[in-house]
């Protein structure tokens, strides 16, 4: 038995490896999406564009500008004239709001009064115009703060301590999310490609009349992406840590026996798809079919707990979000192997499952 598998195993790697546009399609694409995703996948909002109108000439208004100046969010300050330039600032999009201060700013603010400033933003662009929210009220706030007159106010300070990425640095987050999508999507195509393939040129046909079992098909065609799947791994890991500077904390035992897991229970899903489908056209479009609300769901743009209760429950046989926890902890939070424990076993369930279904379907071939 051993020997068929090996048999199957070396043909598989063959077929795969034997073309040099295939090897340079397996390496590099994920080393390249490590480098570009990484920077353009994120919920950061920098290099903003601001307008101000200011109506006051005190200098508490222009402390408050070289505040936004001196803010490395906001890269160019425009400063308007009247309201109706303020309008078509908008409209037209030059930035993404106006802030404006009245003409008894300054003098309101040294008076002890409550001062109003408005801040107009384009709700075209609703993230942004929340996070950029975000940014001007800490700026304002800690404005005021330091302006303020009253002594007999008790004055409290709140000291902010991060956990696992105390400089805030998001590439640092966004690293192991994407390792664990592209190598969903990586070792979901391999093995869904690779038997419809083979049914296109009618091989798959003579080995379902070998002598090889159900079992020994699945294993011949499960240990090859399996393979594959770990030099995409070495090298996603190798360019994040060592090529973009990102943390690694946990160990390495635990962060390879989640992915082969991972990667296991994926290749499930891909031989699942090519199960039912003919041609590679077909097995491209049902792991397109998977690959996009696998990502969705997996905790990676939102976190899990805002969906809604039925979409958390899909989302419970989604690889992805399991693997999500696992590579998130063992780079920023050193998790020990009880923690993830818990993501493991649904990941060995969900690779039983897969692959059990994939023999089910290819036993009925040979029937």
């Amino acid at each position: 038995m051993w020997n068929r598998i090996k048999s199957l195993i070396l043909k598989e790697l063959q077929i795969i490896l034997r073309d040099r546009k295939t090897r340079i399609i397996i390496i590099v694409p994920p080393v390249l999406q490590i480098f570009l995703f990484a920077f353009a996948s994120t919920l950061e909002v920098k290099n903003v564009t601001l307008g101000i109108l200011n109506r006051d000439d005190g200098v508490d208004s222009a402390q408050l500008i070289e505040r936004f100046r001196a803010s490395p969010t906001f890269t160019r300050l425009d400063f308007l004239r009247n309201e109706e330039e303020m309008r078509r600032y908008i409209d037209t999009q030059r930035g993404i709001g106006v802030l404006y201060i009245g003409p008894e700013f300054s003098r309101r603010l040294r008076a002890g009064e409550p001062v109003e400033l408005l801040l107009s933003l384009d709700g075209r662009r609703t993230n942004v115009s929340q996070i950029v929210t975000g940014y001007i009220n800490t700026i304002v706030r800690n404005f005021g703060l330091e302006h303020t007159k009253s002594s007999a106010l008790p004055r409290s300070t709140l000291v902010v301590r991060n956990w696992y990425i105390p400089n805030l640095e998001y590439l640092y987050f966004t690293l192991p999310c994407l390792i664990a999508n592209i190598l969903m999507i990586m070792g979901l195509m391999i093995p869904a490609l690779s038997v419809a393939r083979e049914r296109e040129f009618g091989t798959f046909d003579q080995i379902l009349v070998s002598p090889l079992s159900t079992f020994e098909i699945i294993v011949g065609k499960t240990v090859p992406s399996l393979l594959i799947g770990f030099v995409q791994a070495t090298l996603m890991v190798i360019v994040s840590v060592w090529g973009l500077g990102s943390p690694m904390t946990g160990s390495w035992l635990m962060l390879y026996t989640g992915m082969t897991v991972f990667i296991a229970s994926v290749i499930g899903v891909g031989l699942f798809i090519s199960s039912l489908c003919r041609t590679q056209q077909q097995a491209i479009l049902g792991a397109f079919v998977f690959a996009v609300p696998a990502v969705l769901i997996s905790g990676y743009a939102t976190p899990v707990e805002n969906m809604p209760h039925w979409l958390q429950t899909l989302s419970l046989a989604n690889p992805v979000r399991w693997m999500m926890v696992i590579v998130k902890g063992v780079f920023l939070k050193d998790i020990p192997w009880a923690i993830a424990w818990r993501s493991l076993y649904p990941l060995c369930l969900i690779t039983a499952v897969t692959l059990g279904v994939a023999g089910w379907f290819f036993s009925r071939r040979l029937e």
